[in-house]
């Protein structure tokens, strides 16, 4: 039986490992510099089409590539920092354990590429990450996917190994050249794979009068286009001069620069020519920045994934009284938004969330709802949503809606206060570019003084927000914030 010195060290230790939390939270959703949510295994299993599994028997496993869980990724973070205080004792009881002589039974993970997920011993891995432990035995069972995965994958890359998941079980290609290799670093670009290949099988049936059976297509149009083109980037060190770039990347662009100098000089170019034209031109400083901006624009559209409207967010109460105007100036602004071919975008609840999802589908709009895991189920999304994008807690959601075109803040409580100051900031910092970020309702302007008044806010600072009167003036200023240059 440990003594009290050790509760109150145990005690300590899980405080301390909580304020962690917060100020990891904070700090991933301002940088980005880190993803803090753990994986979660079923959704990992269904993207990287996982093709079977085996037993791997009992293994002494590093902790820092246990980043993910089955079914428990609420409780925990990436790091193993405890999310939630209802665990507390628990997470007590076997921190003394861990300093007594009993030692722990393995734990029970899977592995998918380079990281474990924990089906059993959460709490273990926890507290043994916290003592500083670089290794814990663990029962493991493999699951097997052609998909690298790494413990630091990151939400966008997530996805861009879902796309390439799909593209080899479409196409085969690592059956039938198991070397190959095709990663991007932009969302999308697998589709055009396709369009590369099914050309080329129409050509290959031209030129042999005959039909190219699929796989064969695949196969050649690795070997005799993709793979030359590879080899033409590792010769010319084109990749130097792209940090960052994979030669999938390059692969594109260069084949699109070909084609373009072909029609320009209405004569074939060589891959060489195109490659060193396209050095030429991007390898640059300016030629980069002009590269990486184009890169940046393409990224944002494929993490909004929302089409190609302009998405206004809008911020507001979920628990404003049934016969509060607000509900009906947030009708309207929905309705407004839809009318001039705005898609809506909110935390998909009640409240001002569901009459602004209300009007904005009752006049042909679409309607997307940021909701979370972590209100589930206790609270539904409301019925007038076109498409509801679920994520798993608060600071994820807000990075989702922070990615709107514009941003408009309804009359609300805590919530829409912490939403709105946090777009305020990222505005004011530059991790978002500037769009339009308005305040609906006179009594903002009360609030905005006090902020001039008793904060070290600066002129311009308090110049990114407008302040409007009602949902009609809120949507001139949309229209004039994106009408079209002279």
């Amino acid at each position: 039986m440990m003594d009290a010195s050790m509760r109150v060290k145990a005690d300590g230790a899980f405080s301390q490992a909580r304020r962690r939390v917060l100020f990891r939270r904070i700090l991933t959703f301002f940088t980005g510099v880190q993803p803090d949510s753990l994986l979660s295994f079923e959704e990992v299993r269904a993207k990287l089409k996982v093709r079977g599994q085996h037993y791997a028997g009992l293994q002494t496993i590093p902790l820092a590539k246990i980043a993910g869980s089955v079914g428990r990724y609420h409780e925990f973070n990436r790091a193993f920092l405890p999310t939630q205080e209802f665990i507390r004792e628990r997470w007590k009881r076997i921190y003394e354990v861990a300093h007594s002589a009993a030692g722990f039974p393995p734990i029970d993970v899977y592995q998918i590429g380079d990281v474990y997920f924990v089906r059993d011993g959460h709490h273990r891995v926890s507290v043994l990450k916290e003592l500083g432990a670089p290794t814990i035995e663990a029962m493991v069972t493999v699951l097997d996917t052609p998909i690298p995965l790494s413990a630091d994958v990151d939400e966008m890359e997530l996805e861009l190994k879902a796309e390439y998941a799909t593209f080899l079980q479409e196409t085969g290609l690592d059956a039938l050249r198991p070397g190959q290799k095709i990663e991007f670093t932009l969302p999308g670009q697998y589709q055009k794979l396709y369009e590369h290949i099914a050309v080329h099988r129409h050509y290959l049936g031209l030129r042999e009068q005959r039909e190219i059976p699929w796989p064969e297509a695949v196969a050649r149009w690795y070997d005799e286009v993709y793979y030359p083109t590879v080899q033409v980037i590792a010769e010319e060190d084109v990749l130097a001069s792209f940090p960052g770039r994979t030669e999938a990347d390059l692969y594109l662009w260069i084949i699109e620069k070909r084609h373009y100098l072909s029609q320009r000089e209405d004569q074939q170019v060589t891959l060489e020519q195109a490659a060193t034209e396209f050095s030429r031109e991007f390898g640059s400083s300016a030629g980069r920045k002009q590269l990486d901006a184009s890169v940046s624009r393409a990224r944002e559209t494929g993490q909004k994934k929302w089409g190609s409207a302009r998405t206004v967010a809008v911020f507001g109460s979920g628990s404003a009284p049934p016969d509060d105007p607000v509900l009906v100036q947030a009708e309207r602004l929905g309705k407004l938004l839809a009318e001039a071919g705005f898609t809506l975008v909110n935390g998909g609840y009640g409240g001002t969330m569901e009459a602004a999802s209300r009007g904005a589908r009752q006049a042909g709009g679409e309607v997307i709802g940021v909701t979370m895991e972590l209100f589930a189920p206790r609270l539904q999304p409301n019925r007038w949503l076109t498409k509801e994008q679920r994520v798993k807690d608060f600071f994820p959601r807000l990075k989702q809606l922070a990615s709107a075109d514009a941003f408009v803040v309804l009359r609300g409580g805590i919530g829409t206060l912490t939403e709105a100051t946090l777009v305020w900031s990222l505005l004011q910092t530059g991790q978002v570019s500037p769009r339009p970020f308005v305040f609906v309702g006179d009594g903002w302007r009360g609030l905005l003084a006090v902020f001039r008044a008793e904060t070290f806010m600066t002129e311009r600072d308090l110049a990114l927000a407008t302040v409007v009167t009602g949902a009609d003036e809120a949507l001139t200023v949309l229209r004039d914030a994106f009408a079209p240059g002279p």
